[in-house]
């Protein structure tokens, strides 16, 4: 092997900011020591190995002026900000995949028990109302007092995480506020 090849790599490297002396490392069976001659490449190498990689940040340096969710609003009802643990915890629910699929199956199966619901079944053999007495009527009605109530608890908790009125809030967007019209219309 050359003696040489290491310090043939290490003077090929021209993408440093600072003027390279060359690094001799000799591999051989007599000779154990290692000769370094660039000190300046080493103390600055050791000493920032954090900063001078673009685009990482030392853990110890924070900004108080990112927020932890930077798509929406800074601070809701006049006291909510991002990093406290109720707002937080919304955001962190509503940016979740998993909420936004978990609402279009209750939405489907809201839409199932609708096709399922007959009306005029109750009023065939008497003039008067009749209870909800069935299985299936009893399951129908569970499943809507289950539906209402997951709507109205996505409505409070994306409103909580948004904010309510004003730019990139909850009823800033069109779907969010016919969500909310059904939901204050079924109640």
């Amino acid at each position: 092997m050359d003696k040489n090849y290491l310090t043939t790599i290490i003077n090929n490297k021209t993408n440093l900011n600072y003027p390279l002396s060359s690094t001799i490392i000799p591999i051989g069976n007599d000779n154990k020591n290692f000769n370094e001659k660039d000190h300046i490449l080493n103390e600055h190498a050791s000493t920032h190995v954090l900063t001078d990689i673009q685009g990482s940040r030392n853990l110890e340096e924070t900004d108080e002026n990112e927020l932890p969710f930077p798509g929406f609003v800074e601070t809701v009802f006049f006291c909510l900000k991002q990093s406290q643990t109720p707002r937080y915890q919304c955001l962190q629910i509503i940016t979740w995949p998993w909420f936004e699929r978990i609402s279009m199956f209750v939405i489907l199966l809201n839409c199932i028990t609708l096709g399922m619901y007959q009306p005029c079944q109750h009023f065939e053999n008497s003039q008067s109302p009749k209870k909800c007495d069935t299985p299936r009527c009893i399951w129908l009605q569970a499943t809507d007092y289950f539906i209402f109530a997951f709507f109205t608890l996505e409505m409070s908790i994306k409103m909580t995480a948004m904010g309510i009125i004003g730019k990139r809030t909850y009823l800033a967007d069109t779907w969010n506020r016919l969500d909310c019209f059904i939901v204050l219309s079924g109640g």
